[in-house]
């Protein structure tokens, strides 16, 4: 690969063939990453009390995950890009540093005015960590422990879906929401502090010009990945972000019933970013990430079909939902290790734009998903909500399949 400077893999090949190297530093990315995410979902968890707080509307509270969201969409391409040539390690950890002091700031905001600058503050520093942790990681790893190293940072983010929104409630409850802002930040220092003990140096890029950026941000094979990947997580958020209701009504639970398939569906998603890079490493990029489409098409076929024969109430209907919920969340968290590494072994100048996108492209299917899903439960039933992700899933495993073919005609490197 293009960007990965010989200083980088000197002596990566040797501890490659004994384990996956520099452990300590790929635990202390994912737990930065952990905190990131925790950030990113704890406001759901939280919505009640920041609005009794702030004398503002729940609506208005949840907003501020909608902000979050489309400012990272749009900030991180933009700061891959502007500081390419910065030195990795004082980018990370400098990016790190602003999220803490985002997450500090909106834990004392006086109003929901400098709550909302602060989530915009710390979105735009997640925007900037996240891509650079991951292209810090693809060049510390070797190629065959590449896959398992980026699952392990992006299991950070999978891992906080597990946790982020339980641990929200909780700490909110116990000590208010301010204390769960506090608690992230602390995690996120946590992360600074090792970090600075463990990152080594990773060789700066070499000067990249403006028309070498676009070209890498438009590159055929990008630009068919970053479609994909919208329209994949779309498929799974129109759904997912609705799966309180549609729980409900398949399954006859209350809230708390609700919060264990949550809990169970961040368990499996840990185990779909172990998979998924895994999966990357033994069959390549493409191949994982294609896999992962068609199980999550599967999953979510299975949840139409649930939500159009299965008897309303009973326990086959409940274990049989929790299954798929299982499944989509094992292949919805497989996608971005496989993504990730599909994109960083294409031959392009500046990878680290690409991957930037790619972060963007997740957070512009969740939103996408979201709107349509909001739609499709308004205007019609579960039934229709269902088949809306299901049948944007598809259109994910056409592309990924025209995808391959174009792949194998160009003979582009896929792993």
């Amino acid at each position: 690969m293009t960007s990965r400077g010989t200083t980088a893999e000197t002596g990566m090949e040797t501890a490659g063939k004994e384990g996956m190297p520099h452990r300590l530093l790929l635990l202390a990315l994912a737990l930065g990453a952990f905190s990131i995410g925790t950030d990113s979902l704890i406001i759901s968890g939280l919505l009640g009390e920041i609005a009794a707080d702030l004398d503002v509307s729940e609506a208005t509270v949840g907003q501020l995950i909608s902000v979050f969201a489309l400012v990272y969409a749009a900030g991180a391409p933009v700061l891959a890009t502007v500081t390419a040539a910065l030195n990795r390690k004082r980018l990370l950890q400098g990016a790190l540093t602003v999220f803490v002091l985002a997450n500090l700031l909106g834990a004392v905001a006086p109003n929901y005015a400098v709550l909302m600058a602060s989530r915009v503050l710390a979105a735009l520093a997640a925007g900037l960590y996240l891509p650079c942790a991951i292209m810090i990681t693809v060049s510390v790893a070797p190629q065959q422990w590449r896959g398992r190293a980026l699952a392990v940072v992006v299991g950070g983010m999978s891992a906080a879906t597990a946790l982020g929104i339980p641990l929200g409630t909780l700490v909110g409850a116990v000590g208010g929401w301010r204390l769960a802002l506090l608690l992230v930040a602390a995690l996120a220092a946590a992360a600074v502090a090792v970090l600075a003990g463990v990152l080594p140096y990773v060789p700066t890029q070499a000067a990249v010009t403006i028309r070498q950026r676009i070209t890498a941000a438009t590159h055929p094979m990008v630009l068919i990945a970053l479609l994909t990947n919208v329209l994949a997580c779309a498929g799974e958020f129109a759904v997912v972000i609705y799966v309180a209701p549609l729980a409900m009504q398949l399954t006859g639970v209350e809230a708390a019933g609700v919060s264990a398939f949550l809990l169970v569906s961040g368990m499996a998603a840990v185990a779909g970013s172990a998979l998924g890079g895994r999966a990357a490493d033994r069959f390549g990029g493409r191949r994982a990430y294609g896999g992962a489409v068609v199980l999550l098409f599967t999953g979510l076929l299975a949840m139409v079909l649930l939500a159009v024969a299965a008897p309303r109430n009973a326990p086959g209907t409940t274990f049989a939902f929790a299954l798929c919920l299982c499944v989509v969340s094992v292949a919805s968290w497989a996608l971005p290790p496989a993504q990730n590494h599909l994109i960083s072994g294409l031959d392009i100048p500046e990878p680290t734009v690409a991957l930037s996108l790619n972060g963007s492209s997740s957070y512009l299917g969740l939103a996408l998903g979201g709107a349509l899903g909001g739609l499709a439960l308004e205007h019609g039933s579960i039934t229709t909500l269902t088949l809306t992700g299901a049948a944007i899933e598809l259109l994910a495993l056409v592309i990924v399949v025209l995808a391959a073919a174009l792949a194998r005609q160009r003979r582009t490197p896929a792993r």
